[in-house]
């Protein structure tokens, strides 16, 4: 599979929601917050504590590419001397004197610059001047000496090659490839997770509803039957079935307003919408609903897209490049040094300007050519890291094909709940219809005597719990979509957040 590089969008992500999203707009009262699924996303991208550390991330990946390009920054070198000696003299008649005094100033200006190939070359300048005490016709008294070296060198075995050479930097790049995956893999799970506590909390809310709705159908249905008691129409036994239901009923309201707290602690959170502890405790108000779009997915095809496009496997990828490079290194590292080397300089030597202008007429030349070959024996540490290489990159196969089996369950597994949950809307919302069909009628036989008070009390239940399933099964269906988008890798996609394939 052809290597890919994702990017974010240079852009704070949540200005560019917003920039998409212009109508998303989050809106606290003093007595509640309003909240539509776009302003938790806006949210989420803005505010996730856990997004924000993995954008971090990928910004020290850049100092990683920086240092690796770093070995191939050029150098300059200012070398100057000053020297003195001092020698016992063999004859008084060419010094004078008991001793052989010289002192030398020297200096050297250099410019080095490695090559991409693994060589490098040099430009280098040195002059020195240099005086003494003996006395000879044929000296020059003081001499300055000139050289103007080219320099250049280049291994042919060991060290040689262009990508041998990039080895570090590559593996900086597919790293920092790696980092931006993790930052989407990050905002894929938690704009999931968003969308997923979104929906439980619109579940819960409507729990209540149905919840309170019971409770109210037999509160309805005690003062009844306490009526019909005191017309001699009802026993005490009808009378306290209807009691012990509102009771029930209560109860499930209070578990029903827990879930709810819950719920919308969870989306506050991974929203982090509340700055102000004391604030904390102010209930929210979805605006959105779900819809029952019906979507139409292929096996097939949606395997390709999530190969296309999941983190995970990406990343797989990436490392077993990674792995691939370090190999080739290793290999590399196991072959002879064998390095050219060349050296070519202009020289010169007089009195003042002599030496210089000797140079720059380039009257006097010298250069070198020279092979230097170093043959390891036994060589058992690159052997040893030739080997660690090579187990690594089996490992990263493993770890690929893992991945891309965990990748084809996924898709699968949610491919089937996609199915099962959208026959669920139908089949329960379905009985919902017959169970408030039946409890109708069953009002009306009880109204004239024709049903207890017990039969009309579970035809009450049997509605609740039917009208609860089909919630359950609405949400259910949204949920298993926002995880079918997951397994395939296209959150983002599905909510216009674009990651640009462009280094």
């Amino acid at each position: 599979m052809p290597k890919k590089r994702y990017f974010p969008i240079i852009i704070a992500f949540w200005f560019l929601y917003l920039t998409i999203n212009p109508n998303s707009s989050a809106q606290e009262t003093a007595d509640k917050i309003k909240l539509s699924l776009d302003d938790c996303i806006s949210l989420a991208l803005k505010s996730n504590l856990s997004i924000n550390v993995q954008r971090i991330n990928t910004k020290i990946q850049d100092s990683f590419i920086m240092s690796g390009k770093g070995y191939f920054d050029p150098s300059i070198s200012f070398s100057p001397s000053i020297s003195k000696s001092s020698d016992p003299s063999s004859s008084l008649f060419s010094t004078g004197a008991s001793s052989r005094d010289g002192n030398t100033q020297a200096f050297t200006l250099a410019f080095s610059d490695p090559i991409i190939t693994g060589g490098k070359y040099g430009i280098s300048l040195s002059e020195s001047r240099f005086n003494s005490n003996i006395v000879n016709i044929q000296s020059l008294n003081p001499s300055y000496r000139t050289g103007l070296t080219f320099s250049i060198s280049q291994p042919l075995l060991k060290g040689f090659g262009i990508n041998i050479n990039k080895s570090t930097i590559n593996i900086a790049m597919n790293n920092k490839d790696i980092s931006f995956l993790s930052l989407k893999l990050q905002l894929i799970k938690t704009l999931s997770d968003v969308q997923s506590n979104y929906w439980d909390l619109f579940f819960a809310q409507e729990n209540l509803r149905a919840q309170q709705l019971a409770l109210k159908q037999a509160q309805d249905l005690l003062f009844i039957n306490q009526r019909f008691k005191e017309e001699g129409k009802a026993t005490i036994s009808d009378v306290l079935q209807a009691q012990s239901a509102v009771a029930s009923r209560e109860a499930d309201v209070i578990s029903a307003i827990d879930l709810i707290k819950s719920s919308e602690d969870k989306l506050k959170r991974i929203t982090n919408i509340i700055q102000d502890e004391n604030k904390w405790e102010l209930p929210i108000e979805l605006i959105d609903a779900p819809s029952f779009d019906e979507i139409n997915v292929n096996f097939q095809e949606s395997i390709d897209i999530a190969l296309k496009n999941r983190p995970e496997y990406l990343q797989a990828l990436l490392a077993l490049q990674n792995s691939d490079i370090s190999l080739n290194l290793a290999k590399n590292q196991r072959l002879p040094t064998l390095d050219i080397e060349g050296v070519f300089s202009l020289n010169g030597f007089g009195e003042s300007n002599d030496a210089l202008s000797q140079v720059s007429k380039a009257e006097y030349d010298s250069w070198t050519m020279a092979l230097a070959l170093k043959v390891p024996l036994g060589g058992r540490v690159s052997k040893a890291n030739e080997i660690k290489s090579q187990l690594e990159k089996e490992q990263k196969i493993l770890m690929l094909k893992d991945i891309e089996k965990q990748l084809v369950t996924e898709v699968r597994n949610s491919i089937r709940q996609v199915s099962a949950n959208k026959k669920r809307v139908e089949a329960t919302a379905k009985a919902e219809e017959f169970t408030k069909q039946v409890l109708a009628t069953e009002e009306k036989k009880y109204s004239v005597g024709l049903s207890t008070s017990y039969q009309l009390l579970q035809f009450q239940a049997n509605q609740a719990i039917a009208t609860k399933n089909y919630i359950s099964a609405v949400i259910d269906y949204q949920k298993s979509i926002v995880n079918l988008y997951q397994a395939l890798g296209i959150t983002l996609d599905k909510l216009n957040i674009k990651f640009d394939e462009r280094r």
